[in-house]
């Protein structure tokens, strides 16, 4: 037993540790909880406050992951749930592949995945209690032989892949294409992860399970690991949010908030005389409205299609100013979701109303199966008024 001062001053940073884990959790909690509250003062607020509410999850979690500790008995130990991490990690470096955006830039599915991937990375090093890279004087002998072990099967798994990659740049033209275009997305962060800690995932998947207790052995009961389980039920919280984030996309109501202008002069027209023997020019006063809109779906994971334009109208069919074209219909966009534009057509009637049609395909990243339309439609009279919008 240590029952000397040192090992007292040793254990309070531990327990002012878990209090201010607790306080930085209860924060991201209520930022995740009380964000829609804000709708009905700042909808700018609102817009941010999931996204930052999310990463202090991420930090919370990655602390708490990161305290705690392999115990005899605790469910780090065990051998399926080792083998579970390896599976997960291996399942994360191929959906980073295989959902590599198009342009060199990361997307949003990308940095997610990232985070699950750096979630796991330390739910690994504490189920092998770090092994792979612990100095010779921290291991014994039996652990040195797993670790010499699992760094012999780690080589060959590394070459294989960095082969696959050579050969696919030697290959063909659209083979080489293929490989640098992974290499300069997410597949530069896969390299790191198996170049790093792949022979940590061997060793999570080689170590043995625990020997079972003596039956003549008294079995002591081990104390509840309440830090284990908060890690699990927090990293769970992480996976889940994003994926029901990505069905309130297609479930959730639209919010829709848009302006109309009071009638403006536009400007005034020259045209032919008003009658045949008249030769002063007939003069036409335009009334114009610009407007604006923004219609928007889900919260956290979400997609925004803003609309900004102005049409006048001089009694006889209506004008588009400015807004009502192909560029116009680009403007869309959101976080974890997929903006396609399917329509974005601009009419006018024999009886000169303008009608403005644009619609769209919203899909989540992370759930590229659901899929919902939402089609944003502005209609003039030949006045310059407004009868629809959006």
């Amino acid at each position: 037993m240590n029952a000397s001062p040192g090992g007292e001053r040793r254990h309070r940073p531990r327990l002012f540790s878990n209090r201010m884990t607790a306080i930085a959790a209860g924060c991201a909690f209520l930022l995740l909880i009380l964000g829609p509250l804000a709708l009905v003062t700042a909808n700018g607020l609102l817009a941010i406050l999931p996204l930052v509410g999310y990463l202090l999850l991420v930090l919370v979690t990655w602390a708490v992951v990161a305290g705690v500790r392999r115990e005899p008995g605790s469910w780090l130990g065990r051998r399926a749930v080792r083998r579970v991490l390896v599976v997960a990690i291996a399942a994360d470096c191929v959906v980073l592949v295989a959902s590599s955006p198009t342009d060199s830039e990361l997307g949003s599915a990308t940095l997610l995945l990232l985070i699950f991937l750096v979630l796991l990375n330390i739910a690994l090093g504490n189920a092998t209690e770090r092994m792979a890279t612990a100095s010779e004087s921290a291991i014994d002998e039996r652990q040195e032989g797993l670790r010499n072990r699992a760094h012999r099967l780690a080589y060959p798994i590394f070459a294989a892949v960095v082969g696959a990659f050579l050969l696919a740049d030697v290959v063909s033209t659209p083979s080489r294409e293929w490989a640098e275009h992974v290499l300069g997305t997410g597949g530069f962060f896969v390299f790191l992860e198996l170049l790093f800690v792949l022979p940590a995932m061997g060793l999570a998947f080689i170590e043995p399970a625990p020997p079972p207790p003596e039956s003549d052995v008294p079995v002591r009961p081990h104390p509840v690991n309440v830090q284990a389980r908060v890690a699990v039920a927090l990293v769970v919280l992480v996976l889940v949010l994003p994926l029901l984030g990505s069905v309130a996309v297609v479930v959730l109501p639209l919010r829709i908030s848009s302006h109309v202008s009071t009638p403006q002069p536009g400007p005034v027209l020259s045209g032919t005389p008003a009658s045949p023997s008249s030769t002063t020019p007939q003069v036409i006063q335009l009334t114009c409205h610009t407007f604006n809109a923004e219609v928007e779906t889900g919260w956290g994971v979400d997609a925004e299609l803003p609309v900004s334009a102005q049409a006048c109208g001089d009694g006889q069919r209506a004008t588009e100013e400015y807004g009502m074209n192909q560029g116009d219909c680009m403007m869309g966009g959101g976080l974890l979701v997929a903006v396609t534009t399917e329509q974005c057509t601009r009419t006018t009637a024999a009886d000169g109303t303008l009608t403005f049609t644009w619609r769209v395909a919203l899909s989540p990243d992370l759930l590229p199966f659901l899929r919902r339309q939402v089609t944003v439609q502005v209609i003039i009279d030949k006045n310059g008024h407004v009868e629809r919008f959006p």
